[in-house]
């Protein structure tokens, strides 16, 4: 099953007087995602000029690899007109060697290459619960990734399948508040760290970009007082 996350609000900083060097239009990364089974993850960041309502980016590699990704104007393009997109999928398996990506942006065809260590993964981290968790307010901790500045946290409904909540921090541990869960039902804490710092926004795109992900036992939770 593909899995991706779309995040949002990048600014412009401009400083009068001053000039910039061009950001490239594509910028993409590939990598391990080390699951129940090894498979892959992603990273993209596109800057164009013209907004349409979807981006296809293709993905080449050795053996045949091929795929297309899809981001949505809805949920990928941010206020500043940056797109951005992570993405890890555990049936999707990489050999080493050099990944292609290839977009079309403005009119133009973009390409990034780059060398991927199909033996290079993040270690899974150990998800703690924290204690009393509530239908209000749930807490998790866990151990750091070698490797990974940051980490995804989602708050997850196993009965539904649904994610609750979610939080990208640096951090090894964090808190989710004002919620409104099920006493009856069964959630999981998921810590995804990343080998690239994705608390920033737009995100930092290495040279090869590797997941992970730990996960807490299922809890119940209490009544909030």
């Amino acid at each position: 099953m593909k899995l991706y996350l779309l995040v949002g609000i990048a600014a412009l900083g401009l400083l009068s007087g001053c000039s910039s060097t061009p950001q490239a239009k594509l910028q993409a990364s590939i990598g391990t995602y080390n699951a129940a089974t090894t498979g892959r993850a992603y990273i993209l960041v596109l800057r164009p000029q013209q907004q349409p309502n979807s981006f296809s980016v293709s993905v080449s590699g050795p053996g045949g690899y091929s795929e297309t990704l899809t981001l949505q104007s809805a949920s990928a393009r941010t206020p500043s007109g940056v797109w951005w997109e992570i993405g890890w999928d555990a049936s999707k398996t990489l050999t080493s060697g050099t990944y292609t990506f290839s977009a079309t942006i403005d009119g133009q065809t973009e390409q990034v290459s780059l060398s991927v260590d199909a033996s290079a993964t993040l270690a899974k981290p150990t998800v703690t619960i924290g204690s009393n968790p509530t239908t209000k307010n749930v807490s998790a901790s866990w151990t750091a990734s070698p490797g990974a500045p940051a980490y995804l946290v989602r708050l997850v409904n196993r009965t539904t399948s649904t994610v609750v909540a979610r939080n990208i921090i640096a951090a090894l541990s964090t808190s989710f508040s004002n919620l409104n869960l099920n006493t009856s039902d069964s959630y999981v804490v998921e810590v995804y760290p990343a080998s690239s710092n994705i608390s920033t926004d737009p995100p930092i795109v290495p040279g090869q970009f590797n997941m992970a992900l730990g996960e807490s036992a299922p809890f119940t939770v209490n009544p909030a007082p």
